[in-house]
This record gives structure tokens, C-alpha cells and sequence, in this order.
């Protein structure tokens, strides 16, 4: 059985990563969400398990000491990790993953043994970054202004992703992710054991 592909997507907070990638998993099938392990607070609506693990800062630092995050960072106050055993039993069994990521965790992560897709999701401008941080009403004026600063210097590292995609129309956003997708499994190096079952026919 082929590995599974890793796809790391990346962008600033208010890009619409979640909103998108929600659209994806209902075109794609063999596809899986990576779920982070985090010290924040549950939102409304968030599952344990399903949108992220959540953690005590006691328990949080015990799976950094057993090895047990590939990365962590933290931001706004909060710790957010990337499981290990999650990714590898994910990618063992042939399911592509998606792993929702910050670019300072992504960054960590570059060069470990895990072959990746690299995908930059971004607003249009600044402008419409700024109009959607002010849009969600889910932070105090300061979180924004911090959730912006940072915003600015996450754009700053598109340029080491494999793809950018523009989120100024959520489906035109979604169709591109969906093709960038489905071209890497198409890719040769992935599928030579397709090739080798058609000669042998």
C-alpha cells in the first residue's frame, strides 16, 4: 500500500482555511484533517477529538517531554502541537492528511522525513484581511490588532510554500485546493505500482 501524501496548509488567521477546507473534505474522499493538540479553551461548537485534542498546560507538557509533537508554538497565549502518532498511522494506512498549520510550526516541520504539498491560503489584501478580523466579533480589539501583526509577517512566508491560493472567492478557493490535490495523487512517482499492474495485463 502506497503511503499516504501530507499536505501542509498554511495562512494568516482570517484567511478562511476552516471555512474552505470544509468545503474540500465533502469533494474529496481518503482524505483526513489532522487534529492539533491545544491548550485553548473549546469554542462553541468544537468537538474534542474532531477540531482539536485539548489539553491542560500539565498535559500539554508531557507529550512535549515524551516526544510525542512533531511541533508546537505559542500564539495568543495559547500552545498548539502537531501529534505525531496521528500523522504516521494516518499516512501508514494510505489516507492523504491536511494539516491545518501555522507557519512557524510548518517551518519546523520542513525538513523532517515526512514528504510534503505546501499550500499558502491568503486573502486578496491586507484591506480584506483587516475587514475580516473585524468581521468575526470572537476577539477584543487588541487580539485583532495582534491577530493582524501577525497576519502580516505569516505573508511574508508564502514564498517557501509549493502553492498560493487566493481566497477572494471561497468556491474559486476551494476548486483550486481540490486540483492541487488531485494532481499530486496523479504525480508518477505516487501511482508506479498502478503502472506496473497495466504492463502486466
Amino acid at each position: 500500500m502506497a503511503k499516504g501524501i501530507l499536505f501542509v496548509l498554511s495562512g494568516p488567521s482570517g484567511a478562511g482555511k476552516g471555512t474552505a477546507l470544509k468545503k474540500v473534505f465533502k469533494k474529496l474522499d481518503n482524505l483526513e484533517y489532522s487534529v492539533s493538540a491545544t491548550t485553548r479553551k473549546p469554542r462553541k461548537g468544537e468537538i474534542e477529538g474532531k477540531n482539536y485534542f485539548f489539553k491542560t498546560d500539565e498535559e500539554f507538557n508531557s507529550m512535549l517531554q515524551n516526544g510525542e509533537l512533531l511541533e508546537h508554538v505559542e500564539k495568543y497565549g495559547n500552545r498548539y502541537g502537531t501529534v505525531k502518532s496521528f500523522i504516521e498511522e494516518a499516512l501508514n494506512k494510505g489516507k492523504d492528511i491536511i494539516l491545518e498549520i501555522e507557519t512557524v510550526g510548518a517551518e519546523k516541520i520542513k525538513n523532517m522525513d515526512f514528504e510534503q504539498v505546501r499550500i499558502f491560503l491568503t486573502p486578496s489584501s491586507i484591506a480584506d484581511l483587516i475587514y475580516r478580523l473585524s468581521a468575526r466579533n470572537t476577539e477584543t480589539e487588541d487580539w485583532r490588532a495582534e491577530r493582524l501583526r501577525l497576519g502580516k509577517e505569516e505573508l511574508k512566508c508564502a514564498y517557501d510554500y509549493d502553492y498560493i491560493v487566493v481566497n477572494d472567492d471561497l468556491h474559486k478557493a476551494v476548486e483550486e485546493l481540490v486540483a492541487i490535490i488531485t494532481a499530486e495523487r496523479c504525480r508518477v512517482k505516487r501511482n508506479l505500482q498502478k503502472i506496473k499492474n497495466i504492463l502486466q495485463e
